[in-house]
Order: structure tokens, then C-alpha cells, then sequence
């Protein structure tokens, strides 16, 4: 079972703009082994957690996906410009902030979801794949059974997922996302035109990556791709997370940010 003391320093990091070295970046950044057998070529099952370098100044994978900024749209920028967050080099405290996760528990919404410092988990049956977010309990689910999007039940926070193996590469197609969230948690927009496709791959028995080209193009110029790397953790389970349940973010605020008795 997976300290449960892990759980509580990841959740504190999700509301700190001031302390995002929280989020247990003291892990040194694992080095990938030999290529994998092909046996386990397709098998992408596990508890994963982000594989992240040591802390550094600008901790920026807690809060985007980047260090670059991506190519944004007059329309993007304007939205960009507009956010309050609770993160980054302009960071507001969480009552003026107007991040949607912060104000009624929002989704965070896809890929989103992947910035929040909680592990994930992958599960397979015959024609999909699923992934299982401990943060809010939110899922990717990935249909694998050649079937074509279905757009049916209007816009989506996580968006509809199809996806197709090309040798011992999931790629997955995703789209049908409503325009309520951010790409990330410093701001960055996307409309309901927001077309994502990852390329999912273990390159080990140790450890995936996740290969995340973003399109949009009312708020983006071009499509631009990020590198998620990710480290098994065999021995974790996932805990149960909700927003409705926990304290508020602004409490844990005040918590954290109290001088010292």
C-alpha cells in the first residue's frame, strides 16, 4: 500500500503557488533500461507516476506543460492574458484567482488532468484501454475496436478517445471537448475546437511515455507537442480523491501560509 503521507504532500502542492516543490520532486530522474521484450510490447498496465527531473528554480511541469510558451492566437493570447491563476510568475491568491477548478470543482479537464501530482493508473480489456486519474477520480477511456468517434452526447470535459496500436505504439485520437477548462493550470485556453493526439508507449517494464501533440487552432498558430515520461510504481494503489470531499483550497491556503506558533 502507498504511504498515504504522499497523498497528502501532493494534494498541498496542487493549491501552493508558493511551494510547487511539494509535489515530491526529490526523486532523482530514473534512466530508462534496454528496450522492452516484445512480449510486453502492447501491456501499458500499472501505476504510473511522473518521472520528473530533480527540483530546480522553475518547477514548471507542476503548473504547464513547457518552458516554451506555446504559439498562441490573437484570441489565445487575449484569454491567456485575462486568467487569474493561482500558479506561475503572476500567481493570485486562490479567493481572486479564476481558475475554474478552484471555483465550483470543476474538471480540470484534458490534458490537464496529467498536471495535478497524483498517479494514474492503466488498465486493458479487449478493446480499450483505460486510464484511472487518482485526482478527482476522473478517466481516459480509449476505445480500441476500430469504432469511429461518437460525438452524440455533445461536448465532453475529457473529450472522446479512439486509438489504434502502430507497432508498440498506442496512438490516440481525442476529441469533443466543451471550452469550459484550461491545457493547463497557469491559464493557456482552447476552444471546443481542442484536438488532441498522444502517442503512448512503454519503453520498459519500468517505464511509458505519453507523447501529447496539442491542436487547436483558435487559440493556437500550430500544433504543439509535450513530452510526458512516467515511472511504474508497483507497489502503489490508488486512493480515493474528490474534490466535493476534501477541504476547500482556500482553507488548505490559510493552513499552509499561517505563521508558525
Amino acid at each position: 500500500m502507498r504511504n498515504r503521507s504522499l497523498g497528502i504532500a501532493l494534494a498541498l502542492a496542487v493549491v501552493l503557488s508558493c511551494s510547487p516543490a511539494a509535489s515530491a520532486q526529490d526523486k532523482h530522474t530514473s534512466t530508462p533500461a534496454k528496450a522492452q521484450d516484445s512480449g510486453q510490447a502492447h501491456d501499458l498496465t500499472g501505476v504510473w507516476m511522473q518521472d520528473h527531473p530533480p527540483a530546480t528554480a522553475d518547477q514548471y511541469w507542476i503548473y504547464k506543460f513547457t518552458v516554451e510558451e506555446p504559439p498562441m492566437t490573437a484570441w489565445g493570447v487575449a484569454r491567456y492574458k485575462a486568467a487569474k491563476s493561482s500558479f506561475g510568475p503572476h500567481a493570485y491568491p486562490l479567493a481572486k484567482t479564476t481558475d475554474p477548478v478552484y471555483h465550483g470543482c470543476y474538471p480540470p479537464g484534458f490534458p490537464r488532468i496529467f498536471l495535478h501530482p497524483f498517479p494514474l493508473q492503466i488498465l486493458q480489456a479487449p478493446g480499450e484501454v483505460v486510464m484511472l486519474f487518482e485526482y478527482d477520480s476522473m478517466r481516459h477511456q480509449i476505445f480500441t475496436d476500430g469504432r469511429a468517434h461518437d460525438t452524440s452526447l455533445g461536448p465532453t470535459w475529457m473529450g472522446d478517445s479512439i486509438g489504434q496500436w502502430q507497432g508498440d505504439t498506442l496512438v490516440v485520437d481525442t476529441i469533443n471537448f466543451n471550452d469550459k477548462t484550461w491545457i493547463d493550470r497557469i491559464g493557456h485556453p482552447h476552444s471546443d475546437a481542442l484536438h488532441v493526439v498522444e502517442r503512448i508507449r512503454r519503453i520498459d517494464h519500468d517505464h511509458l511515455v505519453d507523447d501529447i501533440t496539442i491542436e487547436d487552432p483558435k487559440a493556437y498558430t500550430k500544433p504543439w507537442t509535450v513530452h510526458l515520461p512516467f515511472l511504474l510504481r508497483p507497489t502503489w494503489t490508488l486512493g480515493e480523491q474528490f474534490c466535493e470531499e476534501g477541504e476547500s483550497f482556500q482553507d488548505l491556503e490559510k493552513k499552509e501560509t499561517a505563521p508558525a506558533k
